[in-house]
């Protein structure tokens, strides 16, 4: 396995995971009281431009996706044949009748995935660390389709590297 698709792939079965963004929005949710049910998202590794995201069909769970944007090596490690720095975007995406309830569950689910994030900083897999550190953007609501759209992209930084 390469170590572009290393890296997006260990981000991405950290936040599905048992203890991942599940846990993390269910815990934010019950703090207001607003938990009536089970967290539903998607998790994938597309890596769509904006104009596509608005395309996309309606769907009551928010997407996320993690995609390389950016790989660089700068001098090589002693200790390693192989070694880079990767930037990984976790883009959130949802959609919703109500620009107001986007925009709560839009900050919902940046603050459940700065928490998780929070929570996993270090060894995400053999290779692959994460040393903690992130950049969130959110896009203003904006109309789509028959409902408002509204994404939030986070930048983070992966260590890699290759014995």
């Amino acid at each position: 396995m390469n170590l572009s698709s290393k890296a997006v792939i260990a981000a991405q079965d950290m936040l599905a995971g048992e203890s991942g963004l599940k846990v993390s929005v269910e815990a934010i949710q019950e703090i207001r009281g607003e938990l009536a049910k089970e967290a539903r998202f998607q998790v994938d590794t597309d890596h769509w431009n904006q104009k596509m995201t608005e395309r996309i069909p309606a769907n009551r769970n928010p997407k996320i996706s993690v995609s390389l944007v950016k790989l660089h090596r700068g001098q090589k490690e002693k200790l390693a044949e192989f070694t880079a720095l990767a930037t990984l975007q976790i883009e959130l995406a949802s959609t919703h009748e109500r620009a107001d309830s986007l925009q709560g569950m839009i900050s919902d689910y940046v603050d459940a995935l700065c928490d998780v994030l929070n929570r996993n900083q270090g060894l995400w897999s053999k290779g692959v660390y994460y040393a903690g550190g992130f950049n969130v953007d959110v896009a203003p609501i904006s109309k789509g389709g028959l409902n408002f759209v509204q994404s939030a992209t986070i930048s983070i930084e992966i260590h890699l590297w290759q014995e």
